[in-house]
């Protein structure tokens, strides 16, 4: 099995500069002559404000973002002001409230417009003594309030005498080039019930460092510094923040690559027919099944790219950090959500042969050694692995009770059972098909996608089962087409070969056993397990375990 490497190459799952950090970096420098004092933030407050043309005491540094929410909390606590917060929201605030224990109102979404922060309800709902928080653009969804909407929303505040935080953690990314969409901080200062959160840790490319502020008319400001630690951000995030600061010039350049990939990426996902919430913020968003999220993730992991599955109140929302370099992200979705090859296996997967292949197992045993075994028995050997040929299986729980013929007569009883003789019907004709009608339909379509079956059953009763479910793949391997049967590859590799599948593009093997896991993996494909046994199937090397294989439909 593929080892993962050590650290991911994509960490796409918190939203921070996962491959490109800022040019300047490379220069950065670190006096630590002084670092046994304290930590003076008011000189890099007093930069910012100046080149934001600000009264000095209209910013305050906090230990990244979340303190700057932090505080949010404790001012609202000590001074009972109620929170009014829109969902969906950042997951810091709801965990916030349920630490804090203060008086939150968490506002649903507007139900015409699933996902969106419903404007109208919070209106309806803003009263004096209460701080309304507007994140934007939104987390975990991207959506941005347009400067309309928000001056609305702010206005309505006003006229209550509510006051409104703004985090604004995401806003560098949030179409770039829509200059006119941006409130200037001399404009938000401007207002005597707007405090503004900021932050170092995404366009900045800062999030190891823990560098935010808050910034605002100097009277909200201070009373948000009465609650702060006088030492909150360190004296080497100071120095770094600063340089950081300098180079602001770098941040554009770097956010419009990020949106335009954000809308490369959007148009991919489109593409295969998945929704993606509008964005604007440097993520995507959409909804996926329990197993296509499953099967994402995995299969994103094993090359190295981590994303986000588990999100506060959103259970079947997976959300992407876009990257700036976006090739190696757009190439493994491609093969999750665009497979060019599924290969099957053939029994316990399309065909049940619990009445028929381990019935034969059990009369063959009998027959040759007076011993009786039993289907847990035989499901034993299988999950070891190396028995993918239920001949060899026979063999074996033979040899383990003292049998010592030769495979040739195994062979002989077990095909005896199998197919029939003169006087007696095989056990063949017990079979019945695990495949539903609608699979067969989606994979009959002619839409370019290439289909096979890789089977142990020789070639007459490999064509036997395909008549069966009436059904005639691209290509069929068979245990006569091969000189080593999975666990090896080698089956696999022939269908890539034949059809002249190239190793980027998709490959899925869907199959029941520790050898079809094993195999697939080997070959380079996607595995997708069927049967109880999750835990085994995943250990052998299965991206997902389903329960049969017609909740395949649900991921073509």
């Amino acid at each position: 099995m593929q080892e993962l490497p050590q650290q991911p190459r994509y960490k796409l799952d918190f939203n921070e500069r996962s491959d490109h950090q800022p040019d300047w970096i490379a220069q950065a420098k670190v006096n630590t002559d002084n670092l046994w004092q304290y930590p003076n933030r008011q000189r890099l407050e007093q930069q910012l404000a100046q080149d934001l043309t600000l009264p000095n005491d209209a910013v305050l540094l906090t230990n990244g973002g979340d303190e700057g929410i932090d505080l949010l909390f404790k001012y609202s606590t000590i001074n009972n002001k109620q929170l009014l917060i829109p969902e969906p929201c950042f997951s810091q605030y709801s965990h916030n409230a349920e630490i804090w224990q203060n008086d939150c109102r968490f506002i649903s979404v507007d139900a015409s417009k699933p996902l969106a922060i419903n404007q109208g309800l919070l209106i309806q709902n803003i009263q004096a003594n209460q701080w309304l928080v507007i994140t934007r653009p939104n987390n975990p969804t991207g959506e941005i309030i347009y400067k309309s909407d928000l001056m609305t929303l702010i206005k309505a505040a006003e006229k209550t005498h509510a006051k409104v935080f703004i985090d604004e953690a995401y806003i560098e990314f949030s179409e770039p080039e829509k200059s006119q969409e941006l409130i200037s901080a001399e404009d938000y200062i401007a207002m005597n019930n707007v405090v503004v959160l900021r932050t170092f840790s995404k366009a900045f490319g800062l999030a190891g460092v823990r560098v935010g502020y808050l910034l605002g008319n100097p009277e909200l400001i201070n009373q948000f510094r009465r609650l702060a630690p006088p030492f909150n951000v360190s004296s080497v995030g100071l120095q770094l923040a600063t340089q950081a600061w300098q180079n602001r010039d770098q941040v554009l350049p770097y956010t419009r690559q990020i949106a335009s990939n954000r809308q490369r990426l959007t148009q991919q996902l489109n593409d295969y027919g998945v929704e993606v919430f509008p964005s604007q913020g440097n993520f995507v968003l959409f909804n996926a099944s329990d197993a296509m999220k499953t099967l994402l993730f995995n299969v994103l992991q094993r090359h190295g790219i981590l994303i986000k599955t588990a999100l506060n109140g959103l259970p079947s929302a997976v959300r992407i950090t876009v990257p700036f370099n976006l090739d190696t992200l757009s190439k493994v979705l491609d093969k999750v959500f665009s497979p060019k090859l599924i290969a099957f296996d053939m029994d316990g997967v399309l065909i049940d042969t619990g009445d028929s292949y381990d019935q034969c197992i059990i009369n063959t045993v009998r027959d040759l050694s007076g011993a009786t075994v039993n289907k847990q028995d035989i499901q034993n050997l299988r999950d070891a692995g190396g028995y993918n040929n239920d001949w060899d299986l026979s063999l074996a729980l033979l040899k383990n009770r003292g049998y010592s013929g030769e495979l040739d007569r195994v062979i002989t009883v077990f095909q005896n059972h199998y197919l029939g003789q003169e006087n007696q019907v095989g056990l063949i004709e017990q079979e019945r098909t695990l495949i539903s009608m609608g699979l067969l339909q989606q994979l009959k379509q002619d839409n370019g996608l290439n289909t096979a079956v890789v089977t142990g059953r020789p070639r007459a009763e490999a064509q036997l089962g395909l008549a069966k479910i009436n059904w005639q793949p691209h290509e069929v391997i068979n245990a006569d087409d091969v000189s080593r049967q999975k666990p090896d590859p080698e089956g696999l590799l022939q269908i890539k070969n034949t059809r002249l599948v190239d190793d980027n593009a998709g490959c899925w093997f869907i199959g029941d056993t520790v050898d079809d896991m094993q195999a697939g993996r080997a070959a380079g494909f996607i595995c997708i397990g069927i049967g109880p046994d999750e835990s085994l199937l995943t250990q052998a090397g299965a991206d997902l375990v389903l329960n049969n294989v017609n909740q395949m439909e649900s991921l073509l």
